[in-house]
């Protein structure tokens, strides 16, 4: 081992590279931010705002913006390599993150402690306690082991507040009005940091983009509004949504989960009355009839709904997976929707929504729920399992049909003559007074 006085002169750091195409922007979040570590849902406390994080997200709203105007894919990927870099081919683009200023981490949830151990659900903490935010959140509750003896994986940390400085340096070939900014304000009206994001955790704002009211706001989005037919990622825009106004973000956001919970799980409306206030009754969508009918499972009390079809996921529509987990003995066990397997043949884990649901700030100090759909290729199968093994569906298996929005109680009459979740969840939203952006 050499002495200290061997040891070499440890050299000057280099500087960052500066030009006349250089931007500085001053961050901060509005909402809790969720992960954003190198490791999966977890918050790395030494660097808690990556870079490196913040270039993936400008790629995703490059392509969802500036790549608009490219026919494939293949000619997307040669466009976006000549900014963005590749294997082959450095960056033209460089971010850089300093003055982080971030709360310390906290649990959102904790178990209590009962008789026989753990209660089963976990109990949120502020600022999500009391809120419908927690239905945004399952991912980050924690869970028991089996027994509720101990816990196997604790409630997830997050960071209340944070802001940061960002600095994006640009090669002089690269226009930054026509190729940077589009993706960087994007990010900030659509986007965020971290985990979830496209439930509204980790929403960010930046001064110099801020819309002055309401009115504007849905003057700027009007421009997002796209009638192209879809490509083959997600794009900005199918339909836009706003709520009114509120004081606080976190306010605005729970808003819009509220409303999404309403419209998945809620009763009268997406479900039937319980006997009981506490136990609501029957869903009214397809998904349950049909894993009974897949599985040939089926609870005595639960007898089959003819009204009801029996051989269609709707809500596949709205995100994938989708774990159903049914209460009663005799009754299926749980399952996991998936969408089918991709052109390769390879089974495919997730499909992300292509609803944001989220808070944007305005320069009045005001906060706005916001509702948007990307413009996504349509889903046109699904793959629902029993641990690794695939199920036999139905022949067909509907997950858009005007049909399903025809029979008694469909949380879609009345809302989708396509049948279609998504299209039933936007006229949802302008019932519950949502105001679409039409251009």
């Amino acid at each position: 081992m050499p002495r200290p006085n061997h040891l070499p002169t440890c050299p000057q750091v280099l500087p960052s590279r500066t030009t006349n195409n250089s931007r500085t922007y001053q961050i901060e979040l509005i909402t809790p931010m969720f992960g954003g570590g190198v490791e999966t849902r977890t918050i790395d406390t030494d660097l808690p705002i990556r870079p490196t994080s913040i270039r993936g997200q400008l790629q995703f709203w490059w392509r969802a913006t500036v790549g608009l105007q490219y026919r494939t894919r293949g000619e997307l990927r040669d466009a976006q390599s000549a900014i963005w870099g590749n294997t082959e081919q450095a960056s033209k683009v460089q971010v850089r993150v300093d003055d982080i200023k971030a709360d310390p981490v906290l649990r959102c949830a904790r178990f209590d402690e009962n008789p026989d151990r753990y209660r089963s659900v976990p109990t949120w903490n502020p600022p999500f306690q009391d809120t419908a935010l927690p239905y945004a959140l399952f991912p980050f509750q924690g869970q028991l082991a089996k027994g509720g003896q101990q816990i196997e994986v604790q409630p997830a940390q997050f960071i209340p507040k944070a802001s940061f400085r960002l600095t994006i340096d640009c090669a002089e070939t690269v226009d930054f009005a026509k190729q940077v900014e589009p993706a960087l304000i994007a990010w900030i009206t659509f986007g965020g940091l971290g985990s979830r994001t496209r439930r509204g955790c980790g929403a960010i704002m930046c001064q110099s983009f801020l819309a002055q009211d309401l009115n504007d706001l849905q003057s700027r989005l009007k421009g997002y509004l796209s009638s192209d037919a879809p490509k083959e990622w997600p794009t900005l825009a199918a339909a836009i949504l706003v709520g009114r106004e509120y004081k606080e973000p976190i306010r605005a956001w729970n808003e819009v989960i509220r409303l999404f919970q309403k419209f998945r799980q809620g009763v009268g409306v997406e479900r039937n009355p319980g006997q009981r206030s506490n136990q609501p009754g029957r869903l009214r969508w397809p998904e349950p009839e049909t894993i009974r009918r897949v599985t040939k499972q089926r609870h005595n009390q639960h007898q089959r709904t003819a009204s009801i079809p029996d051989d269609a996921f709707p809500r596949a529509e709205l995100g994938l997976p989708i774990v159903f987990h049914f209460k009663d003995k005799g009754e299926p066990p749980d399952t996991v929707l998936y969408p089918d397997a991709g052109p390769d043949g390879e089974k495919r884990e997730r499909m992300a929504s292509p609803l944001i649901l989220k808070p944007v700030a305005l320069q009045n100090g005001r906060f706005v729920p916001l509702i948007v759909q990307l413009k996504t290729p349509l889903l046109t199968g699904v793959d629902l399992r029993q641990g690794d093994q695939s199920l036999k569906l139905p022949t067909p298996t509907s997950i858009r049909d005007p049909r399903l929005a025809r029979y008694e109680h469909s949380p879609m009459q009345d809302r989708s003559p396509n049948g279609s979740a998504i299209e039933a969840f936007r006229s949802f939203a302008r019932s519950e007074g949502f105001t679409e952006v039409t251009r």
